[in-house]
């Protein structure tokens, strides 16, 4: 059900403040706060509307100070009816604190005069506690929600009893007027009030982004044929999918829920990074290759917010497919499969990365490993030399074989593990070899006993059996030579996948089961089973079992795996491998933002393996032995390394030479001309883009200019406000070190983004400190826009200046 919310305790509460609103107020004429008063009518929505509607003030100044203003002349009334609007704008939202919501609603209640119970149930941190977040726009523009609000609730008021009572009774006849009041499409209060008069049909989303968001992600769809869709169409969706989704899951699920929320909302990084807008997905439906080049190792470096994030995952898919589709949703869709397939992996480099997490260190633990040799035993716990991310994909690629074209579905297949022998032990190794050799798994629970006779085929048969053997009359059912063996006699059938495991954590075959139980007297392990062995590793390490796995192994010799826990694409590469001598399938390593780890100390001995004629079977194959497991190591051939650098945070000149001719670097420069057809009010982005980068370029060098992704999903005014407020200018303040004047500057260097207001020294200042001083004001802040103008001012004063 919609109302199900993960996040907020006081839910409930919320929407029952909202049922009474809605009895008492929307359908009556009531008040919120006072029993006996009336506040919600048409006369009193008509005065706000004169004196707030069709009087705003969008300079300067406190918002509150304003609406004082705005309200001076106004009844008793008029004024109370604002405050308890203002509880109805604030209802939802959660990020503003319960005290902060009372101090505000009582303030405005304050100007009739009277005085707010402070203690009012409605007021209380039950209700007031919010469902969601409402985003930084929605407390900035909040005269845009009221102006909003005013308007619905004199046409809703015009209407007759009847016609009121039926739109209130029906949530999509109420969704639909509500978009045909002015500018209803565009508000946020639109899809607040709908969740809070009928949880049940909408969701607990303040933003129509959200909910294209999610509709495109879970339909698959491209996210401009969602827009395309009116916006109870786009309700409608969403409620049968939550649906689906919760008769899929078997309980109540929320958009923002952990595992839901991240099928559809992109990191802070991709949102940066990853262009969306037209510009960029035309110029992919031209059918341009992405170009990837030869080089095993490569660094793509430029400024922030030129898409290097995404370069990356579209060069990953053309190295390891050798061609990537035309469309950025297409090659998204790809590499996900390639990740969740474990052939690429993404690592973030910062100050304290250690060679320990990227090639291999000591971890503590405490179970037992089947003899682990690479354990260092100590009281209570062992440390275990485990591979960091670098060793896990190189042995990857070097294992994993090509995937053979096969239509071969395994899915309804039972999996088991097996135990060849001991792990790690070299007296089990002829075990092993006669598993391989022969095409069978053996057990040597069980017994001399021949358990071939068909009157063995159940488990009480087995457990009937073996207590007749001398000492076992009192034996349990757990006992292994009953338990693993009717696994194997019994539960065990042609058709079924075996995993060979090494140890808890590593997998050295995979086969499928091809005969019934034999018995095998002469044999060290008597019961046995066919198995065709699709694949076993070339070295005793084998694979990680979480590449095919999502739990350890047992140290039990056989068991059923859970079905729900395999990892199919990637075990279906080793059940249906390609010939034996297909090279292995490329692999690539994702290194973001490499320059700002000491690369030195993270990559130690091993920077010398990054030559491309030093890795695994090349002309100067080189290994070395890593110090905490002892193993011989190399990189293989097929291991591609893809590294991302921001030249804002460390110049490409100050970077290790060692590493710098190890690694072709590629240029990732701002594009403005993928904004060029985004033009908002006469604004070309692409002549914003151009004119900051002009004056960074002069202040500071190319190496800290802004990229073109900031902007390419700004749609309006409005967001472009928001961009530049919340993200360019903290960013040129990171860049200027808080020099807020050289930040003025690169804005235009008018007041239009940063408003510059002259400090008065305060007395007792001696005469030598008596120059000019000044306080730089961001007018979003204060003001919740910049307005066309200032815009026209960043743009021409560059122009006029080259003109000139």
């Amino acid at each position: 059900m919609a109302r199900f919310n993960p996040h907020e305790d006081s839910a409930d509460a919320v929407y029952e403040a909202a049922e009474y609103w809605r009895d008492n107020c929307l359908l009556a004429n009531g008040s919120v706060f006072v029993s006996d008063s009336h506040l919600w009518t048409k006369d009193l929505l008509d005065e706000l509307d004169e004196r707030f509607v069709q009087n705003l003030d969008a300079g300067e100044g406190d918002f509150f100070e304003k609406l004082e203003a705005q309200l001076s002349g106004g009844s008793p009334q008029c004024k109370q009816l604002m405050a308890e609007l203002h509880w109805l704008i604030l209802l939802f939202a959660s990020r503003i604190s319960t005290p902060k919501k009372r101090q505000d609603i009582r303030r405005i209640w304050s100007w009739s005069g009277d005085t707010l119970d402070e203690d009012h149930a409605l007021l209380r941190d039950e209700p007031l506690g919010g469902l969601g977040h409402t985003g930084t726009a929605y407390n900035t523009h909040r005269w845009r929600e009221f102006v909003f609000l005013i308007n619905a609730l004199r046409d809703f008021k015009s209407k007759q009893s009847e016609e009121q009572k039926q739109l209130a009774s029906s949530a999509w006849d109420f969704a639909l007027w509500l978009t045909w009041v002015p500018d209803g499409e565009n508000r946020q209060f639109r899809h607040i009030l709908c969740n809070l008069l009928f949880p049940d049909n909408f969701e607990r989303i303040s933003t129509v982004r959200d909910k294209h968001a999610i509709l495109a992600a879970f339909e698959e769809v491209p996210l401009k044929e969602v827009r395309k869709r009116d916006l109870v169409e786009i309700d409608q969706s969403l409620k049968e999918l939550r649906q689906r989704l919760e008769t899929e899951q078997g309980q109540a699920i929320d958009f923002y829920l952990e595992g839901i929320v991240d099928r559809w909302k992109p990191s802070p990084d991709d949102v940066v990074s990853v262009p969306k807008k037209k510009a960029d997905i035309e110029e992919n439906d031209q059918g341009v290759e992405p170009s990837a080049s030869t080089s095993l190792n490569t660094i793509l470096y430029g400024p922030p917010g030129t898409g290097k994030t995404y370069e990356t995952a579209k060069r990953a898919v053309l190295i390891c497919d050798g061609h990537a589709p035309a469309k950025r949703e297409d090659i998204m869709a790809r590499y996900d499969e390639l990740y969740g397939e474990r052939r690429v992996e993404f690592v973030t480099f910062h100050q304290s990365y250690s060679y320990e997490e990227f090639i291999e260190g000591l971890r503590p633990e405490t179970d037992n490993d089947e003899g682990d040799p690479g354990a260092v035993q100590s009281v209570g716990f062992r440390l275990v030399a485990r591979p960091g991310v670098l060793k896990r994909i190189a042995e990857r690629a070097k294992q994993r074989p090509a995937k053979a074209n096969s239509q071969a579905d395994y899915s309804d297949r039972r999996v088991f593990k097996v135990s060849l022998g001991r792990a790690w032990s070299p007296e089990d190794e002829e075990i092993r070899t006669e598993a391989y050799e022969k095409g069978l798994v053996s057990l040597g629970y069980g017994g001399m006993i021949d358990w071939s006779d068909p009157k063995f085929g159940t488990y009480d048969a087995v457990y009937k059996r073996w207590r007749q053997e001398p000492g076992e009359d009192e034996t349990t059912g757990k006992n292994p030579n009953i338990e693993m063996l009717n696994q194997l006699r019994n539960n065990m059938r042609p058709g079924d996948i075996v995993i060979a495991s090494q140890g808890n954590k590593r997998v050295r075959a995979v086969g499928v089961v091809t005969g019934p139980y034999s018995f095998d007297p002469e044999a060290r392990h008597p019961h046995r089973r066919g198995v065709e062995w699709r694949w076993h590793a070339d070295d005793e390490n084998g694979i990680e079992v979480e590449d095919i796995y999502a739990s350890n192994l047992s140290q039990q010799s056989i068991y059923q795996l859970f079905h729900d826990k395999i990892n199919w694409p990637n075990l279906l590469a080793y059940l249906e491998p390609a010939s034996k001598d297909a090279p292995h399938p490329p692999h690539v390593l994702i290194i973001d933002e490499i320059n700002r780890a000491n690369i030195s100390k993270v990559l130690g001995e091993l920077i010398t393996l990054l030559e491309e004629d030093k890795r695994a079977g090349a002309l100067n194959e080189l290994t070395v032995t890593l110090p905490y497991s002892g193993d011989r190591f190399a990189l293989p051939e097929n291991l591609h390394i893809v590294g991302t650098m921001n030249t804002a945070d460390r110049s490409i000149a100050l970077l290790d030479t060692a590493l710098r001719r190890r690694f072709r670097f590629e240029e990732i420069p701002p594009r403005p001309e993928l904004l060029s057809d985004i033009v908002l009010e006469g604004i070309g982005l692409d002549s914003v883009l151009e004119a900051i980068n002009k004056r960074l370029e002069w202040y500071l060098g190319a190496d800290h200019l802004i990229g073109h992704a900031y902007f390419t999903s700004v749609e309006n005014l409005e967001q472009l406000d928001e961009v530049i407020a919340n993200k360019i200018i903290p960013l040129l303040k990171e860049y200027f070190h808080e020099d807020l004047s050289r930040v003025r500057a690169i804005l235009g260097g008018g007041n239009a983004f940063l408003r510059r207001e002259r400090l008065t020294a305060p007395p007792g200042v001696d005469e030598a400190y008596e120059d000019e001083r000044y306080r730089y004001v961001d007018n979003y802040l204060e003001l919740g826009q910049y307005g066309r103008d200032a815009y026209d001012e960043l743009i021409g004063s560059v122009q006029q200046k080259q003109s000139g």
